[in-house]
């Protein structure tokens, strides 16, 4: 059964919003080393990342672009040009594989409870993203051939994943498999897509790639 993408976003909110345990590491959770492996991808002489707080993939396709147009315009390989998107929020639901969306009913906005959107596969992969070259404008086609998040992946770009909003796809797993959070948790992990690193939080992220050289592109 779909699930209102806005009750969603407010769970995650409650969540994030939960006062902190002084002292106490997160149930869960393991700190990571001093230096986040993924901050030892960001090279090259030029570097951005892509913020993507919902679901529409805009911070997808910009780093895309980016890709395309470092390599057509300025002549680099993608070594030399450092790419990373942090999913978070809404965003989140775009760093779980196909199984998730189909397993899970997940719903794509604009949605609501009377008109659902279920698209039953992650709406940012390539293969989905096929024949949405069309609605991107002229200028931008030749940019987006062969666009889609497991493409990205492939080519080197650093995807990143709030574990905030997580906890939000845990919660999900929680409820439909009537599982404890701990069960759920490992579940939930299992449907991440190959490559995706989940982080402490999306703004952390996105403030340690900019301390990294990464120039930040807003979603608006």
């Amino acid at each position: 059964m779909a699930t209102d993408r806005k009750g969603f976003l407010e769970r995650v909110a409650a969540a994030t919003a939960l006062p902190p345990r002084v002292g106490l590491v997160p149930a869960g959770f393991a700190p990571q080393a001093p230096e986040p492996h993924w901050l030892r991808r960001l090279r090259g002489t030029y570097r951005a990342v892509f913020d993507n707080p919902r679901d529409d993939g805009a911070g997808i396709a910009r780093a895309w672009i980016w890709m395309n147009q470092c390599r057509s315009i300025l002549g680099t390989n993608d070594e030399e040009c450092s790419t990373a998107v942090v999913l978070r929020h809404g965003g989140i639901t775009l760093a779980m594989n196909d199984t998730f969306w189909a397993e899970y009913q997940i719903t794509q906005g604009p949605s609501s409870p009377e008109n659902p959107t279920i698209p039953g596969r992650n709406p940012q992969l390539a293969a989905a993203m096929t024949g949405a070259i069309t609605t991107f404008p002229p200028p931008a086609r030749p940019f987006v051939e062969g666009i889609g998040l497991d493409a990205l992946i492939d080519r080197g770009g650093v995807v990143l994943g709030c574990e905030f909003a997580f906890y939000g796809i845990i919660s999900r797993v929680m409820q439909h498999d009537r599982l404890d959070e701990g069960t759920a948790r490992v579940r939930a992990t299992g449907y991440l897509l190959p490559g995706v690193t989940l982080v402490p939080s999306g703004f952390f992220a996105l403030a340690l790639a900019q301390q990294q050289g990464c120039s930040f592109v807003t979603n608006i």
